[in-house]
This record gives C-alpha cells, sequence and structure tokens, in this order.
C-alpha cells in the first residue's frame, strides 16, 4: 500500500512541479500554424520583467547575493574580542620589568598562580575585586591601551599563555589571555 502512496507521490510531484507548461505563443501576429512552444518557469528562476524589459536577473539571483553581503558585511565588520586578566605594576623602571619577568617565570602559564599573583601584587583594582583577581572581562579590540591591545589581539600571542611585562602608560603587565574571538585577527605586531 505505501508503494501506492509513493508512486502517486511522485506522479503528482512530476506533474506539479517538474513538467513545464506548455503556452502557445504567437510569434508574428496571429499566423495559423506560425506558433512556437515556450516553457513557463517557476518564477523564482524566470528572467525579471520590469515594464516590458527582460532583465537577465532572476529573484534567486537577487535572493542570493542579499544573502551573501550580508553574510560578507557580518564577517568584515564583527570586532574582535578578548577575555583576559592582567596584573599591573606601577612605574617603567628596569627593576618593575625585571619583577615582572620573575613573576612571570614562576607563573609559568598557570591560571591558579596567575590569580594569586594579581591578588597580592596588582597595583589596578581588579586584582582584588576581579573574579578571578585580575580579570578585566570580555573587551573588544581597541578599548585598552595601544600596546596592550597590540598584545592581546596580536596572532603570535596564545590564548592560556602568560604575555609580558607590557608596557603602558600606567606600568609594566603581566597579561593571561582566557579566550579570544579567532574569526577576524588584523592586528600583525
Amino acid at each position: 500500500m505505501s508503494t501506492i502512496i509513493q508512486k502517486t507521490l511522485q506522479l503528482l510531484t512530476l506533474l506539479l512541479l517538474e513538467i513545464p507548461h506548455i503556452i502557445q505563443a504567437d510569434n508574428n501576429g496571429g499566423g495559423r500554424g506560425d506558433y512556437r512552444t515556450e516553457f513557463e518557469r517557476p518564477f523564482l528562476v524566470r528572467d525579471l520583467e520590469i515594464g516590458g524589459v527582460k532583465l537577465p536577473i532572476t529573484p534567486v539571483t537577487i535572493i542570493i547575493l542579499t544573502v551573501s553581503g550580508i553574510i560578507l558585511y557580518r564577517t568584515f565588520t564583527k570586532q574582535s574580542t578578548a577575555v583576559a586578566s592582567h596584573i599591573l605594576l606601577d612605574g617603567t623602571t628596569d627593576e618593575v620589568k625585571e619583577k615582572m619577568l620573575k613573576m612571570k617565570a614562576e607563573i609559568n602559564n598557570d591560571p591558579q598562580k596567575f590569580a594569586k599573583f594579581a591578588a597580592k601584587y596588582s597595583t589596578c583594582p581588579s586584582g582584588k575585586s576581579g573574579s578571578p583577581p585580575g580579570s578585566l572581562g570580555k573587551f573588544p579590540l581597541g578599548v585598552m591601551a595601544p600596546t596592550f591591545d597590540r598584545a592581546v589581539f596580536s596572532r603570535n600571542s596564545k590564548v592560556g599563555e602568560v604575555l609580558g611585562p607590557v608596557p603602558t602608560q600606567f606600568g609594566y603587565h603581566l597579561i593571561l589571555i582566557h579566550e579570544r574571538d579567532e574569526q577576524r585577527q588584523l592586528v600583525t605586531y
């Protein structure tokens, strides 16, 4: 019984969708026997006709171009974001830089140690109140100091690796990137 239903559905599909309608169109203004056979295509694949002028473009083409344009626009205008923590020490002297290098060696890319060092040594309020300590949360490219942004959004920096010391106008930073939107990495520093 199910094969009869399948055959009927196939026949209906063939009749409704796949067999084109044949239209008799008069080419030369009414001569008998001077008919040509045209196949009527479904609307979405038929050339558009505006004011009697046929355009070589179909509604499907317009839909595809519109969707492609939206996808390209969203891809190229999406802003990169990152989730990171940092340890800030005031000053830009060589002593501060050496202290940061020692801390970086002790932390050795361990997020728990990084949080402990941020709570203990960071002069930034995020070191005491962040969760985890030192957390800056999620931020887009261009919000932080330029050298900080370059370090976080660089193609060379890796997620889960401690970066730095990075100098800014606030002092030296050690940075731990927790997450980063990798879709659009344009910073090549």
